[in-house]
């Protein structure tokens, strides 16, 4: 039997395809650039006994199976390391099965994007915390839980999205259906956390790249969403990298201040987009015409309270230790006024942001990001090698147009940051090789500086490994791992080196 019709047999024959157009289309991620790498077919499952169904087929023909979101990542992780193999779009599981507010947690099936849970949560009072990724209008959760999302608003409070995973129902290589967390027990009816029963077999699957199963449904704690709240802007034009890495510090330092998201906007940001894409289309930035005529340096907070009298005071002291610093100027509190931190929080800024960086430089343009994170402390220090890089590699960046810089940072849960570093390259056959040596040898870099990658996908994860990053026992644990769930290595293969198809 042809593995299509075997496919349709379990899916409908609407749900699956092999049509040109659609592998074709299935090819391709959000950032572009890589080389296109076809599947055989796709398929759209419905629920969680189709996934498994669709594995013990797979497994037993040794088929190679690439699970699917938004599509929204980098690095190449939702596309085959080769052409052939059945790709597994989750986006038709995008339903809502349960919400305790008992418990504080919602059931969802993995499918569905962060923007349409907390559109259900918000009109409920509760939020997510941490929203997602800033892709979440695209982005699920089961591809943000795959990668330790953390960029979509709420970092500074919440941490990345993996900290608020209560449980996964996870279907195995072999079609093995398994419930973690306290809905392990056959005696837990109402999932509550993932902390007892023994080993911490949730986190196996967070931040796995998608190597170790295909995550159906995920627990989440939500929280009430606070009803006062604070937004303020600044900008900087004084030893930029160090006052931010300062105020930072200084925000950490001085307790919990009801903080929810601290960013950095680079002057090169900044300026790029007054020039070009934000001027035009991205009417926000468009303020900074008249309240930050010069382009400067932009640095913006967003935080939330339970009562006026503690908002009032953790705002003060927020701009206490922002203002102490020589060059920062604080901006209006209104959005036309040029208070960013205000349309990040009350319009879905966070959400829409990084849309607005990725066709920065205008059609055709490509991101390649080699987004990491480090302590705060260590951001002058990245800044400085990122420089280097730059210099080292002029002569072939200038060959293919490339531009590398700092996009934006964000402060994550207690001293961590993310640094959005990368390039910008064009969408030109003749440029691709070299496209993907400046990309490998970013990755490499900001590897070997020490920077952490969390959403890693083929190339980022791949690079690990290239540049040695672990020791043998480390990564003869993780292959053993793999190995032991995956003994055919058919679940998104090639991620580390792990599986068929290397």
């Amino acid at each position: 039997m042809k593995v299509i019709n075997r496919i349709k047999e379990i899916v409908g024959s609407e749900y699956a395809s092999d049509a040109d157009f659609v592998l074709q289309s299935y090819s391709k991620q959000i950032a572009g650039g890589f080389r296109d790498k076809r599947p055989d077919l796709v398929v759209r499952p419905k629920s969680v006994e189709e996934i498994s169904e669709i594995l013990k087929y797979a497994n037993a023909e040794k088929i190679s199976v690439i699970p699917r979101g938004g599509g929204a990542g980098f690095y190449g992780g939702v596309l085959p390391l080769k052409s052939g193999g059945i790709v597994i779009d989750m986006t038709r599981m995008d339903n809502i099965l349960n919400f305790n507010e008992n418990t504080m947690t919602i059931t969802v099936q993995c499918g569905i994007t962060w923007a349409q849970l907390n559109d259900f949560l918000f009109q409920q009072g509760f939020y997510t915390g941490t929203l997602g990724p800033g892709s979440g209008m695209s982005a699920v959760i089961g591809g943000s839980l795959s990668h330790h999302s953390v960029g979509g608003g709420g970092a500074a409070k919440y941490g990345a999205v993996t900290r608020h995973c209560v449980g996964l129902k996870v279907v195995l290589a072999n079609g093995d259906i398994i419930t973690t967390g306290s809905g392990a027990s056959k005696y837990i009816k109402e999932p509550f956390s993932r902390w007892g029963l023994g080993p911490d077999l949730t986190s196996l699957f967070l931040g796995d790249q998608g190597i170790m199963g295909i995550k159906a449904e995920a627990t989440l704690l939500v929280y009430p969403k606070p009803e006062f709240r604070s937004y303020r802007t600044f900008t900087v034009k004084k030893r930029t990298v160090k006052t931010i890495t300062q105020i930072l510090m200084d925000y950490r330092k001085n307790g919990d201040l009801g903080l929810y998201d601290a960013y950095w906007l680079p002057e090169l940001v900044i300026q790029g987009g007054m020039r070009l894409l934000f001027v035009k289309e991205f009417s926000v930035f468009k303020l900074f015409e008249e309240s930050n005529p010069k382009g400067r340096d932009v640095f913006f907070y967003t935080c939330e309270a339970d009562s006026e009298a503690e908002l009032e005071q953790n705002v003060k002291k927020l701009n206490e230790l922002a203002l102490q610093n020589k060059g920062v100027e604080m901006l209006g509190t209104e959005i036309e006024e040029g208070n960013i931190a205000k349309w990040h929080y009350e319009k879905n800024g966070h959400w829409q942001i990084y849309h607005g960086f990725w066709g920065l430089a205008g059609p055709g343009s490509i991101p390649q990001s080699s987004e990491h994170h480090v302590p705060i402390h260590q951001i002058p220090k990245m800044m400085d090698v990122l420089t280097q890089w730059e210099a080292e590699k002029q002569e072939l960046m200038v060959k293919v147009k490339a531009v590398q810089g700092l996009g934006s940072a964000l402060l994550c849960d207690h001293t961590t940051v993310e640094l959005d570093s990368g390039l910008i390259v064009w969408n030109n056959p003749e440029y691709g090789e070299i496209n993907e040596q400046l990309l490998k040898s970013n990755l490499e870099m900001v590897i070997k500086s020490g920077g952490m990658p969390y959403m890693a996908g083929m190339y980022f994860s791949r690079a690990l490994i290239d540049a040695n990053a672990f020791l043998d026992p480390y990564y003869n644990f993780m292959k053993a791992v793999k190995h032991a769930l995956d003994p055919n290595g058919i679940i998104s293969p090639g991620k580390f080196y792990l599986g068929g198809g290397q």
